[in-house]
């Protein structure tokens, strides 16, 4: 028997799922699914008034895509604000690191390309933002000596 209780899934629950889900995409893709990653990463991640990342315009990215300019695609997509290091290993594995703003942390992805790679490190980046703001929200506890009145 199916429950009655509906909950309500917030907006941010949803996006942050659907980041959790390109995140495993961007890892598990091929070389050659790298522009599919980059175009759901323009609708995932386009946010005209850069209220959670950089403010790209799409019509670039796509302009960069059919030039074959993955890289350059990518890191207009994460802005110029963002410190990252890129290499590729002797056995093909890319990795991307990518520190904040105020050096206090770093996070490091691999992908089959520098981009897949670049594009993995800026969502984990942005999923242990939101993380940390719900930690934030959450640990608020009331001692258990109070008594509210």
């Amino acid at each position: 028997m199916a429950s009655s209780v509906i909950e309500r899934v917030s907006e941010t629950d949803v996006w942050t799922a659907r980041l959790r889900d390109f995140l495993h995409d961007c890892a598990g893709s091929a070389p050659a699914e790298e522009h599919d990653r980059i175009r759901e990463a323009v609708l995932l991640l386009h946010d005209p008034d850069g209220l959670v990342g950089h403010a790209f315009e799409p019509a670039a990215i796509a302009a960069m895509l059919a030039c074959g300019a993955g890289e350059s695609a990518v890191l207009a997509i994460l802005g110029p604000d963002l410190n990252c290091m890129i290499s590729r290993g002797s056995a093909g594995s890319c990795l991307a690191t990518l520190v904040l703003a105020d050096g206090s942390e770093e996070v490091i992805c691999e992908g089959s390309t520098l981009a897949l790679a670049l594009l993995a490190a800026y969502v984990s980046m942005l999923l242990a933002g939101a993380e940390r703001e719900d930690e934030a929200v959450s640990t608020f506890t009331m001692p258990a000596g109070v008594r509210l009145h």
